[in-house]
């Protein structure tokens, strides 16, 4: 079956009337129930030519319904996301999408009154953070989202700041150069343990901790002002996530006030030759190297926003809305990498046997984790934390949603779990090849039903809309993570 004959398809099934026309809120909730939302600036791009009777746009959420004829139908279908969410082929398939949103808000449920842990205490905005926020997001490659709780709350991103810092300097240098001056082994100890930070040539063991996030960052526009190089960082958020995050002063100021263990990280690099473009006399590069890396990790998120950005790893560097190629595939791979053997502080290594995901983790309480054999990101945001400085109820979904789907890669547990394990899924690539070998016929031919019909159909609704025309006792770290 070709394109042009699922979109018809798709239309029969929508019209249940069978008078040749929809509404607008039932073409919207077909993209929604694939994740598809309303506020998709893909969306709102391919609904924006759908004129009502006086020129104004006519389908919008809050917009007074209208009726779609399948000529309108078609040009809207037009659209790449539109056009393969009608047909099937996006990421995952509406079907198994609900399926794994009906487990999160399952899990949700499930450990709301979850309430071991305790928030990070070392700055203000941490300390006053409320505890009972929860909010689970999950986005796959091709923006289907899915979101309950706390999913629109902001937060300082953190120490999940760290492989996408970490994303950018390989995309500009290689990895070749990028592990010269940062290694690529896990420390052994915590994030930001003196002794352990550094190995026996000086550099830091790996881009995930202060040390080698710090040294990362010191690669990164390396030789530009301060200024320049963090407007690189916040536009690589922006392209991820389509919104341009910012800068939070008051975690900014305590973070840097309480930054000693970083500054002593940076000047020892320096010492040791190990810090990116900086002389042993030049006592600004620590400086700016500091101020960088905690200027990243001041910025703004929402569980939402950070599931895009997730999702643009999954998706082998391709952000979700805009299809723009971020980061290299080989660059995500390499992230993804990373992430897995130490995306979560001191307990990596029991997270991977656990889990078996890549993910990292920030002390304002969120954790990103990127299932790669489905295209998706899963992010938790829990301020309650661990004694590793893990959210609680962020690592508790990764597990559930790994059991209840067999995705730990290392184990199977198909037979176990009775029930589908989204297999074929995400045979996205596929499905988009069919859809762009179809593309030139995708709406031209569209046969249009025998019979003709009236430009209104009074009744259906008693306003007579027109018919539109065109989200333990805890650990307290010492500085920021």
């Amino acid at each position: 079956m070709d394109v042009s004959e699922k979109l018809l398809r798709s239309f029969a099934t929508i019209d249940t009337d069978d008078d040749g026309r929809i509404w607008s809120w039932e073409l919207l909730n077909t993209l929604g129930r694939a994740g598809i939302m309303p506020d998709d600036p893909r969306v709102r791009a391919a609904l924006d030519g759908v004129r009502d009777a006086a020129g104004r746009p006519a389908i919008t959420p809050y917009a007074q319904p209208v009726q779609i004829d399948l000529d309108t139908f078609a040009e809207v279908a037009r659209h790449d996301v539109i056009q393969r969410t009608l047909t099937g082929g996006l990421a995952m398939p509406a079907d198994e999408f609900a399926e794994f949103a009906d487990a999160v808000r399952r899990i949700h449920t499930d450990l709301l009154d979850e309430r071991s842990g305790a928030v990070a205490d070392y700055i203000p905005t941490l300390r006053d953070a409320d505890p009972e926020k929860f909010g689970i997001a999950i986005c796959t490659a091709d923006g289907q989202v899915f979101s309950i709780g706390d999913t629109a709350d902001e937060f300082s991103v953190q120490s999940t700041s760290k492989p996408f810092n970490y994303a950018i300097a390989l995309e500009q240098l290689g990895p070749e150069e990028v592990h010269r001056w940062v290694g690529q082994e896990q420390s052994g100890g915590p994030f930001n343990d003196p002794l352990l930070s550094l190995g026996k040539d000086g550099r830091p063991h790996n881009p995930m901790i202060n040390a080698g996030a710090i040294g990362t960052l010191a690669l990164v526009d390396a030789g530009k002002d301060l200024s320049d190089r963090f407007t690189t960082v916040r536009d690589t958020w922006a392209a991820m996530t389509g919104e341009r995050p910012q800068l939070h002063g008051a975690t900014f100021l305590a973070e840097r006030e309480t930054g000693f263990g970083n500054v002593m990280f940076a000047n020892a690099l320096a010492r040791n030759g190990k810090l990116y473009g900086a002389s042993p006399t030049d006592r600004r590069a620590p400086e700016d190297a500091t101020e960088l890396y905690t200027m990243g990790c001041s910025l703004t998120m929402t569980a939402e926003r950070l599931a895009r950005a997730g999702a643009t790893l999954a998706n082998g560097g391709v952000a979700p809305l805009s299809g723009q190629q971020v980061f290299s595939p080989e660059t995500a791979g390499q992230v993804l990498s990373m992430m897995g053997h130490s995306g979560m502080y001191n307990d990596s290594g029991q997270f991977s046997n656990q889990v078996g995901l890549p993910a990292k983790s920030g002390v304002s309480g969120n954790v990103m984790m990127v299932v790669p054999s489905k295209q998706l990101a899963v992010v938790v945001f829990s301020p309650r934390l661990d004694p590793a400085g893990n959210s609680v109820r962020g690592v508790e979904v990764c597990k559930r949603l790994v059991n209840e789907f067999g995705l730990h890669p290392y184990r199977s547990t198909g037979a176990e779990r009775g029930r589908g394990q989204l297999v074929g899924a995400l045979n996205g690539a596929d499905k988009r090849a069919e859809a762009a070998s179809a593309a030139d016929r995708a709406l031209g031919g569209l046969p249009r039903p025998g019979s003709a019909r009236p430009t209104t159909t009074p009744g259906v609704n008693p306003e007579q809309p027109a018919v539109a025309t065109s989200t333990r006792p805890g650990v307290k770290p010492s500085h920021q993570l």
